[in-house]
């Protein structure tokens, strides 16, 4: 198999809890029929990049079988299964909250203020109310 980037693909431990939930792909007397963790990583792919089917790539095999795999799977229920189990004990790892997510003002950045920010604007209300100084106008 190529090499993967980080964090692409399951843990051994996300998918031993997922495992339970996926169809098919267990020992018998020819060995796994299909390889269910391979597709979770597909389906995952997909969620990440925002591809097409087509855009798959071969690593995880036909994207058409892939695509056909995906609607059974949902005609039977089983996406609904995983999503309730994993919902029922959610891994917070990936949940933070950083200075990336919040929006500040350019000037929290560092940013030099306009030069009309500098004078509150109660004084420049009143400094544009006030009469002229000068009688030349």
């Amino acid at each position: 198999m190529e090499a993967v980037l980080e964090g692409e693909v399951l843990r051994d431990d996300q998918w031993a809890r997922i495992e339970l939930f996926v169809p098919g792909g267990r020992k018998g007397k020819r060995g796994p029929r299909s390889n269910g963790r391979l597709f979770v990583d597909a389906l995952l792919w997909m969620a990440r990049s925002g591809g097409r089917w087509r855009d798959l790539p071969e690593r995880f095999g036909p994207y058409q079988t892939a695509k056909r795999r995906y609607y059974r799977w949902i005609e039977m229920g089983v996406l609904n299964r995983l999503f309730e189990a994993v919902a029922a004990e959610p891994d917070l790892e990936w949940a933070m909250l950083d200075a990336t997510v919040i929006r500040a003002h350019a000037q929290a950045a560092g940013a030099r203020r306009k030069r009309g920010d500098r004078t509150p604007k109660r004084l420049a209300v009143l400094a544009a109310a006030s009469e002229p100084r000068s009688t030349s106008a």
